[in-house]
């Protein structure tokens, strides 16, 4: 790496994956929804680095999928901006993509980064998950074959496998990584802890990991090249967040992420996206989550009937008999805010899901997690009260409607959608709550 690029490190090791049809290879994932986020650098690193260290011995030929088609790099602004720090610029040729592949898939290795079960798609007799680092709840799956199997709650997946890195060492001291690589990965730390802010979702090997990269990536100019003094490229784990390197860094990347005026519904919907199946009296029931960096005053944009159907059509376009929509925003007042939309279609084909929607409002009204309040549609421009939207400072209070009981009372009539399709909407008072911690709620509301 030392004498090449990582864009011509990349292109050489697809080309000998391709080249060998993928046999005695090891693939190296991230997960569905991760792949559209800053996610790269997480599982780039396993297969490029040119130190290796024990745990990597086995990954002597290894390569990085992206689990999402070349086009839909577009969805994420952040993704495309944190590849350009690294070298790696469009089209992306470099980049091994779903479309990519062979028919005859002959590998057989899977090395799992952020996520700790193997997607079915690639589930197979002979199909062997040889390595595990992810930062969400632990599934318990492929005990028995994962080594490393690393498994911690963390802001980044990034940091921990920063900190594998860390932990290895060379008959010279530490492992050094390429410059760009470390850019790779504390872009992806900075973007996932929202710059390392306290009181958010860093916690100490998030801080840690950050501050090993941060002299690494002064070779990187185009990160900030206005910024000269050394002092800025090394700083305690204590001290990181306040760095002006990192202060630049989160405030380029959380810019590039939230520029999505230009995308369509459908496009909002799948840009940050995970499906699940989960097991209902029902029966099998697939749900999706789409986490959207907007308000839902914004999303629905003043009652347009255009983004209802778009959302119903991505239902049936994707199967599903749930869908989540999880937003996330920054007030005026920069507090953080977050708000769920969740849309149960009562009948899938000729199967009929009746008790599906009472199952799942009434658990996400006790969960204790999320602390959700219930809200109405005519916030939005719908229904017939004539407001034209929700105020995104939150000084809408004495609107709400209370705790308990009385948050039934909000009429079924201004939900835009039609039946088949169960529709409410929430404020999250937990703002610190993700994905992270509502697929796990899902799972319990709906499986028991």
């Amino acid at each position: 790496m030392s004498s090449t690029t990582l864009s011509q490190c990349l292109k050489t090791q697809k080309a000998q994956f391709l080249r060998d049809g993928g046999q005695r290879w090891t693939v190296v994932m991230g997960n569905e929804a991760g792949g559209r986020r800053i996610q790269i650098s997480r599982f780039l690193l396993l297969s490029v680095t040119t130190n290796r260290p024990r745990y990597y011995r086995k990954f002597h030929r290894a390569v990085a999928l992206l689990p999402m088609p070349r086009a839909d790099f577009t969805l994420r602004a952040e993704n495309i901006r944190a590849l350009a720090l690294a070298g790696v610029t469009p089209p992306f040729g470099e980049l091994l993509c779903p479309e990519d592949l062979p028919v005859d898939k002959k590998w057989t290795d899977f090395a799992l980064v952020d996520h700790n079960v193997l997607d079915t798609r690639y589930s197979s007799p002979t199909a062997r998950v040889v390595a595990i680092i992810d930062h969400h709840e632990d599934e318990g799956k492929h005990r028995d074959t994962a080594s490393p199997r690393i498994i911690e709650s963390c802001g980044s997946c990034a940091s921990l496998v920063t900190r594998l890195i860390m932990s290895s060492t060379t008959k010279k001291g530490h492992t050094q990584i390429p410059p760009e690589l470390a850019a790779l990965l504390l872009s992806a730390i900075v973007i996932d802890t929202h710059g390392l802010r306290k009181g958010g979702k860093a916690v100490d090997a998030d801080r840690v990991a950050a501050a090993w990269l941060l002299p690494q990536v002064e070779q990187v100019q185009s990160i900030s090249p206005e910024i000269h003094p050394t002092d800025v490229w090394t700083d305690t784990p204590e001290r990181i967040s306040e760095n002006p390197m990192v202060h630049l860094l989160a405030n380029e990347l959380d810019s590039e992420k939230r520029a999505v005026s230009h995308l369509s519904t459908r496009d909002l919907l799948r840009r940050d996206y995970k499906e699940y199946t989960f097991e209902h009296p029902v029966g099998s029931i697939q749900v999706g989550l789409a986490t959207v960096p907007l308000s839902l005053s914004t999303f629905f944009k003043s009652g347009s009937t255009s983004v209802v159907t778009a959302t119903t059509g991505w239902m049936a376009e994707r199967h599903l008999s749930v869908l989540g929509v999880l937003t996330t925003y920054r007030s005026k007042k920069d507090k953080g805010r977050r708000e769920q939309l969740w849309i149960v279609n009562e009948k899938v084909g000729d199967t009929e899901r009746q008790g599906l929607a009472y199952a799942l409002f009434h658990g996400l009204k006790a969960d204790k997690t999320l602390k959700l309040k219930r809200v109405g549609f005519d916030r939005y421009g719908f229904g017939t009260s004539g407001n034209d939207g929700m105020n995104e400072d939150d000084e809408h209070e004495s609107d709400d409607a209370a705790d308990g009981d009385e948050v039934d009372s909000i009429a079924v009539e201004d939900s835009p959608f039609d039946k088949p399709f169960v529709a409410r909407v929430y404020k999250q008072k937990n703002t610190h709550a993700t994905r992270k911690q509502v697929a796990p709620a899902l799972k319990q509301i709906l499986e028991g």
